[in-house]
């Protein structure tokens, strides 16, 4: 992008709704004037953002700032008079943060009763203005206002956490103490866990965990630009159900969500039962102690990886083994192939989720008036069936479950359910989307950027927040307009500025052998 398309994308965000009204709560009534205007602050934060920056410090961005001209300046929102001053652009960033902080855009115009009895407060007459805000809100919604109405969002949104390192150490108070002898300058820093990479081994990490939301295309349709949607941030390894809902509550409508076991192994009533209860369907993988076979909710049924299936169901295709990562995409099939073998004893939803009962009906494999999938011999009618498709061992006259209709609380086993079958095709071509979210977080904290201890240097949980949001920004700014450009098409943000095409040659990139250092 060139300085004046940075610029002109940066005041677009710094002006949006949630920016406007931000900045509105952070400016003050009584005092001086400030000579940098709070939109301009957030403005330069989001244009510096946007230039693939070595950190995100005020430092670097009245670096960025003093690399403008006076006119790009005012462009920017800041008045061409006005000396670039370290004291300035961090003043009014420091505003911003505060206003985050308390969590109030507008506050109450008149005193807060309170019951003497219960201690509670009382509930605000109709009219007051009071406007309460959250930081994952605030995150969430300017990150949405870096995507402009012209970008169509996918109906899928994948969620994923990554470890954000404080800047300030932990020191150790006594020798051989636990977690709670350790100190920090970062107060709301804290301890966290996380897994082995090609980088680094499995260790402890003494900050925060940020978790990042992405859109992710419906399967088998177009590629999309891999952009941030929403961002919840949470010290250490902590509240992770908490922060994948505030993300959900803050995104606009959508109709399905990929996770992990980091998010899925939780309790059902954190999680699956919230998802259900928001009309959300979910695609996730299943742990070790999900992956086993249990008696179903009426005699011949069997519960089989989190699915309903048919007590017919040979012995071979109970225990199956899923394929390793390691595995090649030939080989991941073949085991696969396993896993749809099981697809014609499986119940299918026979009727939509009763809300109000909170129940839904699922039929069976052999029931009449619908296409049979297996040759049952309780099922007369299914035995005259071509022989291609399965016989079950069904002893004639014993019960079985081929041919039931069976009801089915959302309570029963909802934390290990979902819509497509463990390990099978459809749930491998669903689930794999969520690779998307990983590919981000590897943009920005290896290849695009160095997101890693050192590129934040401003300590809490609102600042971190807040300066990694901003980041986020720049990462949509920049991925949307060189993702549009590479294929020809119409950048959204050109089409909602009413910018010229930008007909410029594309930049080669090409790989030079670097000289041999003595």
């Amino acid at each position: 992008m060139t300085v004046d398309q940075r610029i002109a994308r940066a005041v677009a965000v710094a002006t949006s709704d949630i920016a406007a009204r931000l900045c509105a709560a952070a400016e003050r009534r009584t005092g001086r004037p400030r000579l940098i205007p709070l939109t301009g602050v957030l403005a330069a934060f989001i244009f510096h953002a946007s230039g693939e920056p070595h950190t995100m410090t005020t430092a670097g961005v009245c670096r960025s700032l003093k690399s403008l001209t006076p006119t790009q300046r005012v462009q920017l929102g800041i008045p061409q008079t006005t000396e670039i001053r370290y004291k300035r652009v961090h003043s009014g960033w420091r505003a911003i943060l505060r206003v985050v902080d308390r969590g109030v855009l507008v506050d109450h115009d008149h005193d807060l009763d309170v019951d003497h009895d219960t201690g509670e407060v009382l509930a605000c007459p109709v009219d007051c203005p009071c406007e309460q805000v959250t930081q994952d809100e605030v995150a969430t919604l300017l990150i949405q206002a870096s995507l402009p109405p012209e970008f169509e969002r996918p109906p899928a949104v994948a969620i994923d956490g990554t470890d954000v390192e404080s800047f300030a150490r932990a020191h150790r108070r006594q020798v051989g103490g636990d977690a709670a002898s350790f100190y920090s300058f970062d107060r709301d820093a804290r301890w966290g866990h996380r897994t082995s990479t090609d980088r680094r081994p499995t260790e402890h990490f003494f900050g925060y965990e940020a978790h990042i939301a992405t859109y992710a295309p419906q399967v088998g349709a177009a590629p999309v630009p891999q952009v941030a949607a929403g961002l919840a941030l949470r010290p250490g390894i902590r509240d992770r159900t908490s922060a994948c809902l505030s993300i959900i509550d803050h995104l606009p409508r959508f109709t399905e969500v990929l996770l992990d076991r980091g998010y899925t192994m939780a309790k059902a009533t954190r999680l699956a039962r919230p998802l259900r209860n928001r009309d959300l369907t979910l695609t996730m993988d299943l742990h070790k102690s999900q992956r086993v076979v249990r008696p179903g909710p009426e005699a011949g049924t069997i519960w089989v990886d989190g699915t309903l299936y048919s007590s017919a169901l040979p012995e071979t295709h109970r225990k199956l083994e899923p394929p390793d990562p390691g595995m090649t995409a030939g080989e991941k099939a073949r085991r696969r192939e396993a896993y749809d073998a099981r697809e014609p004893y499986r119940f299918v939803a026979h009727a939509k989720r009763d809300t109000k009962r909170g129940t839904q009906r699922f039929r069976g494999p052999a029931v009449e008036g619908h296409p049979f999938k297996v040759r049952c011999p309780n099922t007369p009618a299914s035995m005259r069936m071509p022989h291609t498709i399965p016989t079950t061992s069904c002893v004639p006259g014993e019960l079985c479950g081929c041919r039931k209709t069976i009801t089915i609380s959302d309570t029963v086993l909802e934390r290990d359910r979902q819509h497509h079958p463990w390990q099978s095709t459809p749930w491998a071509m669903s689930y794999n989307r969520r690779s998307l979210v990983e590919g981000i977080i590897g943009a920005n904290r290896f290849q695009r950027l160095n997101l890693n201890r050192g590129f934040f240097r401003m300590t809490g949980l609102v600042a971190t927040g807040l300066l990694l949001a901003v980041t986020l920004i720049g990462h949509n700014l920049a991925r949307l307009h060189a993702w549009h450009t590479v294929r020809g098409l119409p950048e959204p943000w050109q089409v909602n500025l009413d910018e010229p095409i930008d007909d410029r040659p594309l930049d080669k990139a090409t790989r030079t052998r670097g000289r041999r250092k003595r």
